[in-house]
């Protein structure tokens, strides 16, 4: 309850921090609105690589706000986080060894804040810090776009290296999986 309690505070202290006191500001073309994701239909998921086989992860659980400029709705920032708990392998062992190895009590989130967010067409080119483990790292990535019925889709991918985030590589028999985690995404939300 109390990790839950921190990570509403996150989203809401980003909220009332950016969104609220840059709703009333003008951007170049009008003014920013925000958007919470939807919940229902966005998902994060990583894949790793093991020389005995390869396994996924999904978390339909994102929590995350878009901030965009009203007239063009083009986006101006991006929180996301997501709870490490939350992702499912589809076999229970494996994600308590994904809590154990990431520290989920100590760490039990991970966060994207955006620091350039850049749409030319359909693609999005995405620059920001994510914190996992406890590590903060910059990331830049691409992402591809559409907007149906007033909703924008954005779907990307990214690698995230573990040993990067100070994570140790879980084994099984004596080989490691490989440093590489791939991540792919999909998130949607309403344009008001």
């Amino acid at each position: 309850f109390s990790s839950r309690r921190r990570h509403t505070r996150y989203i809401g202290d980003w909220s009332s921090d950016v969104c609220s006191s840059d709703l009333n500001k003008n951007s170049q073309t009008g003014a920013l609105k925000s958007s919470r994701l939807d919940k229902s239909k966005s998902f994060i998921n990583y894949h790793m690589s093991h020389p005995m086989h390869n396994w996924d992860g999904t978390s339909k659980d994102i929590d995350g706000i878009v901030q965009y400029d009203e007239a063009t709705k083009k986006i101006n920032k991006v929180v996301i986080s997501v709870k490490i708990n939350t992702f499912d392998s589809k076999n229970s062992n494996r994600d308590a060894h994904m809590l154990e190895i990431t520290d989920a009590i100590k760490y039990p989130t991970v966060t994207f804040v955006s620091s350039s967010i850049k749409e030319d067409g359909n693609t999005v080119d995405i620059s920001g810090t994510i914190n996992f483990h406890g590590v903060s790292k910059q990331i830049h990535f691409m992402g591809n776009e559409s907007v149906i019925n007033n909703k924008k889709v954005i779907n990307g991918e990214f690698v995230v290296l573990l040993e990067d985030f100070k994570i140790e590589r879980p084994s099984m028999m004596l080989m490691k999986t490989d440093n590489e985690m791939k991540m792919n995404f999909s998130v949607e939300y309403l344009m008001n």
